[in-house]
């Protein structure tokens, strides 16, 4: 796992030992905490996703993030990280992290530099994610896959690390009460797994 004094991710940006605070990128997925949605009763089977986490340094520290597009079955029009359900064969979660932001981003595998794993996140959807957060060397033209995304856009990370960016609600859903994330953005909602995940990301160096 990459240390701070590596230089790929600036001291002014994290607190001491948060990068220590990260799973290593060689973690069994299935020993991880989990956290997000729970069904309040039966058998919880869930299929196995990653997102990642992309972070540019330049020309500034930014978090990239999707508006999925309207033609998708699932989830259209929200915004993601980028990523996607496991296939057959690939190493998880650092190969469907990588290949799918090739797909919907147009980021070179060659440029990202894996930091470490998040905590797994199950969504209400019956997916378990699993975050990889990376940085992203030199200044990209990142370019949308027609297909699967609308449009990209960053987050400066000033916005993605202030506790004041993310809200907490209880929804009902089925009888079920549980905790849901949301940040408030001038153009487009963020909510869901994508805010927690952000909230675990940038608030867990405490």
């Amino acid at each position: 796992m990459l240390s701070r004094a590596s230089g790929v991710i600036p001291d002014v940006w994290l607190p001491d030992g948060w990068l220590a605070r990260l799973h290593p990128l060689d973690a069994v997925p299935d020993e991880l905490p989990v956290r997000g949605y729970r069904p309040r009763a039966g058998v919880w089977n869930t299929r196995p996703a990653a997102v990642l986490i992309p972070l540019l340094l330049e020309p500034s520290a930014r978090v990239v993030l999707t508006v999925r597009s309207q033609r998708l079955a699932h989830h259209a029009g929200q915004v993601a990280l980028p990523g996607g359900g496991r296939q057959h064969g690939e190493a998880f979660p650092l190969a469907t992290a990588l290949r799918e932001a090739h797909e919907e981003i147009g980021v070179d595998p060659a440029v990202v530099r894996p930091c470490g794993l998040l905590d797994c996140f199950d969504t209400i959807t019956g997916y378990r994610i699993v975050p990889v957060v990376a940085t992203i060397e030199g200044r990209q033209s990142l370019r949308p896959c027609p297909d699967e995304v609308a449009r990209i856009f960053t987050l400066p990370w000033a916005t993605v690390r202030n506790p004041a960016s993310y809200r907490h609600h209880r929804v009902c859903r089925a009888g079920h009460s549980y905790d849901m994330v949301s940040m408030s953005h001038s153009r487009w909602p963020i909510w869901g797994a994508t805010a927690a995940i952000l909230e675990q990301f940038a608030l867990s160096g405490g």
